[in-house]
């Protein structure tokens, strides 16, 4: 939620975006946007809006806290995405009845609806010996705010956190980045009391890796991470990804954009037969420059811990020379399996 009480009105949230129309120079203008966005000074969304790729690095670049994207979105409701589209998908993801019975056990692994755009992400050892909840009932809906509509997904969260909760586990491992910002980053928020651990996938690889060390065989590549947008959210378990690597003998490239610099991948496509996001500005050249610059720092790879990411860019990585992993894959290949996409 925005914080105007914390909002000192600096612009530099705007001029520092790599895809709205402002930058250091014109600051003054990103000031005077942000204060018409505060006074509800227009009856429509300014046209720099339909620019904007909800990537959510405008509230990590505020030191403040003030969350400025949250400003931003409260306008795109008004009109970023159309209605139409907004029902059919909001009808698309509505689960129908209870969720499934399953057995109970302390800790449980949610998989959201990522099984069915990547199953080949979700198999091996790694999800052998946990229960599994994957469906619709643990959708988290943050597919809505890229779409500039937060409201569904805030109306959906409380039931998403009952049907989590009524699995009984005390734990909750989250595969989905998305699914772990939306539990564990704005579900406070909006005063939703959370009756488990939200724990994040790195951490669950982490401790997966530690205890079965003496299966892992090093890897020995350089490889680039696409950190997604949702881990703007919950920064605080970034550093584990680079523990990881050090687990099974990879090393993360330095490059121009990664960590607080990440370019978003400007998704298009969100899974099998959903094209979303019909934005009017094309975000091509920013696909293509993040991958020439984790070509340009070295990588072997591309390593991914989003599937909107991975189906987005895995073409022009491929095209690059470069090989194409989800982080659960490239854990899976130092464990000795061989995941194929």
């Amino acid at each position: 939620m925005f914080n105007a009480n914390k909002c000192d009105f600096c612009g530099e949230c705007l001029a520092r975006c790599y895809y709205l129309p402002f930058d250091s120079v014109s600051g003054g203008i990103a000031i005077k946007e942000l204060l018409k966005l505060r006074e509800g000074a227009r009856e429509e969304p300014p046209q720099w809006i339909y620019d904007c790729i909800t990537c959510v690095a405008c509230n990590e670049y505020c030191e403040q806290g003030a969350k400025p994207f949250d400003l931003i979105l409260s306008w795109m409701e008004k009109d970023f995405t159309s209605w139409e589209l907004r029902e059919q998908m909001a009808a698309r993801f509505l689960p129908e009845g209870p969720p499934k019975p399953i057995e109970r056990r302390e800790r449980m692994m949610s998989l959201c609806v990522m099984q069915g755009s990547m199953p080949w992400a979700l198999q091996g050892q790694l999800f052998e010996n946990i229960p599994l909840l994957k469906g619709k009932h643990y959708f988290c809906n943050v597919l809505f705010v890229h779409m500039g509509d937060e409201s569904i997904m805030r109306e959906r969260l409380q039931a998403m956190v009952d049907n989590l909760a009524a699995s009984g586990a005390k734990e909750i491992v989250f595969v989905h980045d998305d699914c772990y910002a939306a539990v564990k980053g704005m579900a406070p928020e909006y005063g939703i009391n959370i009756p488990f651990r939200p724990v994040h996938l790195f951490e669950y690889l982490h401790e997966y890796l530690i205890a079965n060390s003496k299966k892992v065989k090093k890897l020995g590549i350089l490889v680039a991470y696409q950190r997604p947008c949702a881990s703007r959210y919950t920064t605080e378990k970034d550093y584990l990804v680079d523990e990881i690597f050090q687990l099974i003998g990879v090393e993360r490239v330095k490059r121009k954009y990664d960590g607080l610099k990440a370019l978003c991948c400007g998704v298009e496509i969100a899974g099998p037969g959903l094209k979303l996001f019909p934005r009017g500005k094309n975000y091509e050249p920013y696909r293509d420059l993040n991958i020439a610059d984790a070509k340009a720092s070295g990588a072997e790879a591309m390593v991914y811990l989003c599937p909107m990411c991975f189906n987005t860019l895995k073409e022009k990585s491929q095209l690059a020379g470069l090989k194409n992993y989800m982080i659960s894959d490239i854990c899976r290949l130092a464990l000795g399996e061989n995941p194929q996409a």
